[in-house]
């Protein structure tokens, strides 16, 4: 049974369920993506930040993606990978599941540049109930806050809701090469969503 069939009535959007759930119908929007998180409808995705990095060039390294088996060696080299399509002006697209994932997130930060986290939970769960705490213990030491006017994080979950806790999270590795190869249905990459 997919998550949209739960109950009659249920939701068009994916990942929201019955109408009597608290979190059946997506609030409405009152300020734009980098104030505070808001349901994109077209894409069926919630996000929060800079929405307008998904009209960069974005890129994600393949070498992340799948079993979280990765080597110390495998692990540099993906952060090396991470950080020349950083300084080639690209805008990485990267989940927080596993070492490999993150270690390519904090590389962004390093060189002050922004990136596309795409989470498995709600942004509370992993930004903090504040939504303002960097997602994980080593970027917290390159920078201390989440910037939601430099980043973007995107979820297929609700704000509150609690993450998968897998660190091989195949609809994760997926959802980022369709982004980046922008093939999200009805994610805009022609212009800035607001």
């Amino acid at each position: 049974m997919s998550r949209t069939a739960v109950g009659a009535g249920s939701s068009d959007a994916p990942g929201l369920s019955a109408p009597n759930s608290p979190f059946s119908i997506p609030p409405k929007r009152t300020a734009p993506f980098d104030q505070e998180p808001g349901f994109y409808k077209p894409a069926g995705l919630w996000l929060y930040g800079n929405a307008r990095l998904l009209d960069s060039c974005l890129a994600h390294v393949e070498s992340a993606l799948g079993p979280p088996s990765h080597t110390m060696d495998t692990l540099d080299q993906i952060e090396r990978s991470a950080e020349a399509l950083v300084l080639s002006r690209n805008v990485l697209v990267t989940g927080i599941h596993n070492l490999a994932h993150m270690r390519a997130a904090v590389v962004p930060l390093r060189w002050g540049s922004p990136r596309i986290l795409v989470l498995s939970g709600g942004f509370k769960y992993h930004l903090g109930e504040r939504l303002d705490q960097e997602p994980f213990r080593t970027a917290r030491l390159w920078r201390y806050q989440w910037d939601s006017r430099t980043d973007l994080a995107i979820s297929r979950r609700v704000p509150d809701k609690l993450p998968t806790y897998a660190t091989h999270n195949p609809a994760i590795d997926r959802m980022i090469e369709l982004i980046v190869d922008r093939r999200w249905p009805g994610l805009l990459f022609e212009g800035p969503v607001t």
